[in-house]
């Protein structure tokens, strides 16, 4: 009964996932400018509410059937039913597995975690089946559903507090920063200083947004052409990321805490505060 109710739920959640995925696809429009990524991570939200409620009402039957002393019957059907579901989730746990790590989608990931918790109970299930067939011990079917709850309840909290990042807009993790800021190393000759730097995740896509003041003796054909060359650069590092750059030219009054010119060799800043 309790896997046949996570697997109930696993309809539903795929459903909410395959509508999310679409809609996350869409461009953007006049009532969603940044586009609809966040489809993903709001159903990835809703579905860790369902692994909750899954886990938390498999530990009541589990309570409730050791109460009331249950007693399991037609032990082989069970098991052969258990064999055939265990071995299909297996095939769809490594396809979900490898899609979300080509995609970087959390909606898939969250989905991909959801059967994978379903290949444990499974197994459980088949475990406390042949020990229940060969010791006639009938507590052992709460106590490993018990087990199996524990874990999937542990699982969506780990979950819901993974996308709930993505909702509140929280910086991209640290080895996606450190990429861009590699990239801006590598323009310090003519970058003066970076201020206003904003970065965010929404689904499977990267927001990353920064001012850029730039060495006073850049023309405005070669600020620009910077501009674009960095912006392509983080875009390609983070998967089509959606970037945007403002370009500034220095002025007089920053080269006291500057530095760029005198590390380069160039003439400071013809006007001083």
């Amino acid at each position: 009964m309790s896997s046949a109710l996570d697997s109930i739920l696993d309809i539903v959640s795929s459903s909410i996932n395959y509508f999310a995925v679409r809609v996350a696809e869409q461009p953007p429009d006049e009532n969603h400018p940044y586009g609809h990524t966040k489809f993903e991570p709001l159903a990835a939200q809703i579905q860790s509410f369902l692994i909750l409620f899954s886990g938390l009402y498999i530990f009541y039957k589990a309570y409730s059937n050791a109460e009331n002393n249950a007693v399991i019957t037609n032990m082989g059907i069970n098991l052969w039913v258990m064999f055939f579901s265990i071995t299909a989730t297996f095939f769809l746990v490594v396809f979900l597995k490898y899609v979300a790590k080509k995609e970087k989608s959390a909606v898939i990931e969250a989905d991909s975690l959801h059967y994978q918790i379903d290949l444990l109970t499974n197994g459980g299930v088949i475990v406390a089946l042949i020990a229940i067939k060969y010791t006639g011990y009938q507590l052992i079917d709460s106590i490993v559903s018990a087990v199996i709850a524990v874990y999937i309840i542990f699982s969506a909290l780990k979950l819901n507090l993974s996308v709930t990042k993505d909702l509140l807009d929280e910086v991209l993790p640290d080895e996606e920063l450190s990429v861009i800021n590699d990239i801006l190393a590598s323009h310090d000759q003519e970058i003066v200083e970076v201020h206003k730097f904003r970065t965010r995740r929404a689904g499977v896509k990267r927001f990353v947004d920064m001012h850029l003041v730039l060495w006073q003796d850049l023309s405005l054909k070669e600020a620009n052409s910077l501009r674009i060359d960095i912006e392509n650069r983080i875009k390609n590092a983070l998967d089509g990321a959606d970037v945007n750059l403002y370009i500034e030219q220095c002025t007089g009054d920053m080269c006291e805490e500057c530095g760029v010119c005198e590390k380069y060799g160039r003439k400071k800043f013809g006007r001083t505060k």
